[in-house]
Formats: C-alpha cells, sequence, structure tokens
C-alpha cells in the first residue's frame, strides 16, 4: 500500500481509493435524501425543504467533482484498456438516462408512450426530472472516452484550468429554446430543467487537479469568497440564486462546501479504514440513483407522496440507503470486486 503522502502505486491497483469513494458516497446520501423529500413528501416541512435546496446546491457541482478526481488520479503506467472497455460505462449510462427518463414520463407525468414521447426521450432532445442529471453525464463520459488526455492537460495546468474554466463559466449568458438532439446537456435551457455541461464543467476541471494535488488551507480562501457569495445574495434577497438555467453564482456556490468534503474525506481516509458497506453508494453511483428513481416514481404512481413528516424522511432515505448498500455488497462479494484503499492522498 502506498504511504499516506504517497500517490497510488501499481501495486496498489486491485483497491479503490477510499477518500473517493467517501467523498462520493456523502453525495449520494444527500442526493437520495433530497430525492425523498422532493418526489414523495407531501407538503416537506422547513427543515427537509432547507436540507433538500442544500443537497441541490451540492449534489451536481460535487459529482462533476469527484468524478474529476477520479479521472485525475495516477494510474499505473502502461495500463491501457480496449475502446470496447471504456464504452462500456457510456452504455450504462445512455441505458440508466433511458430508464430514469422513461419511469418520470410514464409514473410520475403519467404521459402515454407515444412515438413523440420515444422519440424525445432517446434523442435526448427534451429531458425529463430527476434524469436531466443522467444526461449530462452521460455525454461527459462520452467525451472522456474520445478526449481523456486533453481534458487531463486542461486540469493538471493551472493557466489552462482558470482559461477554459473561465469560458465556460461565460456559457451561461447563452440560452435557447431549441428543441435539438442532446442541446439540452450542454448549454441552458429555457423550456425545462436542465444541467448543462458546459457552465458546470470548471467543476469537473478542479476535480482533476485535485486527483493530484493536496488540499491547502489557502485554498479555502477563494473557496469561501464563492460560497460567501451565494451566502450574502441569500442574506440580501431571502432566496438563492437562479437554478434553471444556473447562474454563475449557483454553480460555484458549494466551492468551500466541496472542499470541506474533500479535506475531510481525505483526512479520515489516511487514518481509518472504513468498513466497505458503509462505502458503498460511492462505488455505485448510478446504481443508487436509477434504482432509488424508478422506486421514487413507482410510489407517486402507485401511492402518491406518502411522507409527512421529517422523521420518516430520515428513516426512507436510510433504509433505501440500507437496503440498496447490501444488496451492492453481496454482488461485489459474488464477483470478486476490488476493496476500498485505505487512503490516495496525492504527494503535491
Amino acid at each position: 500500500m502506498a504511504g499516506r503522502n504517497s500517490p497510488p502505486s501499481p501495486s496498489d491497483r486491485a483497491f479503490r481509493a477510499q477518500d473517493l469513494d467517501l467523498l462520493k458516497t456523502l453525495l449520494v446520501v444527500a442526493m437520495v435524501g433530497a430525492h425523498v423529500v422532493q418526489l414523495i413528501t407531501f407538503r416537506p416541512k422547513p427543515e427537509a425543504a432547507i436540507f433538500a435546496e442544500y443537497a441541490n446546491i451540492v449534489s451536481f457541482s460535487g459529482f462533476m467533482f469527484a468524478f474529476g478526481i477520479g479521472l485525475g488520479l495516477p494510474k499505473p503506467s502502461g495500463r491501457t484498456r480496449s475502446l470496447l472497455h471504456r464504452l462500456r460505462p457510456v452504455g450504462l449510462l445512455l441505458l440508466a438516462v433511458y430508464a430514469s427518463s422513461f419511469g418520470f414520463a410514464l409514473l410520475v407525468e403519467r404521459k402515454p408512450l407515444t412515438p413523440e414521447l420515444i422519440l424525445d426521450v432517446t434523442t435526448m432532445r427534451r429531458l425529463f426530472g430527476w434524469s436531466e442529471f443522467l444526461a449530462s453525464f452521460f455525454v461527459l463520459a462520452l467525451v472522456q472516452v474520445f478526449a481523456r488526455d486533453g481534458l487531463l492537460r486542461i486540469g493538471r495546468n493551472p493557466w489552462l484550468l482558470v482559461g477554459v474554466s473561465a469560458l465556460c463559466l461565460s456559457s451561461t449568458f447563452y440560452v435557447t429554446g431549441a428543441i435539438v438532439p442532446l442541446l439540452p446537456t450542454l448549454v441552458s435551457h429555457s423550456g425545462f430543467a436542465n444541467f448543462p455541461l458546459l457552465p458546470y464543467l470548471p467543476w469537473f476541471f478542479v476535480g482533476i487537479w485535485y486527483g493530484s494535488h493536496r488540499v491547502r488551507a489557502w485554498h479555502f480562501l477563494p473557496a469561501l469568497a464563492a460560497t460567501g457569495w451565494i451566502a450574502w445574495g441569500l442574506y440580501q434577497t431571502g432566496a438563492l440564486p437562479q437554478r434553471f438555467p444556473p447562474s454563475i453564482a449557483y454553480i460555484l456556490g458549494p466551492a468551500a462546501i466541496l472542499l470541506a468534503y474533500l479535506a475531510l474525506s481525505r483526512f479520515i481516509s489516511a487514518r481509518i479504514r472504513l468498513p466497505d458497506l458503509l462505502l458503498t453508494p460511492g462505488r455505485h453511483v448510478l446504481g443508487f440513483l436509477v434504482l432509488s428513481n424508478l422506486g421514487f416514481f413507482a410510489t407517486r404512481y402507485f401511492i402518491g407522496k406518502p411522507v409527512r413528516n421529517t422523521l420518516t424522511d430520515v428513516l426512507v432515505t436510510l433504509g433505501i440507503l440500507v437496503v440498496l448498500s447490501l444488496g451492492w455488497s453481496v454482488w461485489e462479494r459474488l464477483r470478486g470486486a476490488p476493496l476500498s484503499r485505505a487512503a490516495s492522498r496525492p504527494a503535491r
């Protein structure tokens, strides 16, 4: 095993980075909890609604950040994967988009299964509730297959990172209403909620940077300034910055929170070997999102919104996490999946 401050060595390749799995687990917990509140809770209490808003702020930016870290982690030299192997996660994401989109359209919106609906879903010219997230990550995964080296070059060069990030953030000023395949996965759309890839890409590039760099204390200065921006706006107006289409303030707002998540995850992972079961949500983000979404959609279709109080919100969230974690844990043991490595803190 590599030392606490060393990047992973080739001998570690059978193990996963525990700190990254922990970071993603924190994000999954918030995401599932928010979906419980938003989808199956009848008139959420103020504390539940506030938690859901918090999860909204950190989730998409946080997963962009985490997946950037995953790409940026040092890899064993000489290790290459076939194109087919690299396309596998792209295919899984595409299936996830279709499953979640059809689930929402048919079970929540109760739309008839028409040729137009099939075309909307399969071409992603329209995005459907609680599936927009997946559509954007599908495009990002596809881009990674063919432009991985270019993405790494941007994320590992501070000048390119800042310059390209500024260009990406400037795309928030472009909003379209055009119904064009895949377009709402890339830029802001006025017709429905979407998570446009271009404005949020800076989080992915910053993640690549932290894949091979430590969190320094001074890094919190710009992060706190960004989070302070959203907090000051909330204090002044009583409302968060615009989420759909996203404003720059909304995109940058979770900076201090996400940096604290990363620092905490690395601090814990450098000192404690966490049980693999506890990290299962972070190792199977896609599965947790899709299966929980389909469960929520089915609940809406057959029951409506059965949850009536915050305690039930918490219990339902924990129940979903426990059931899915146990299921995935059994599956991992059956197929001999790699265990989590205690730490993967970069040397620099």
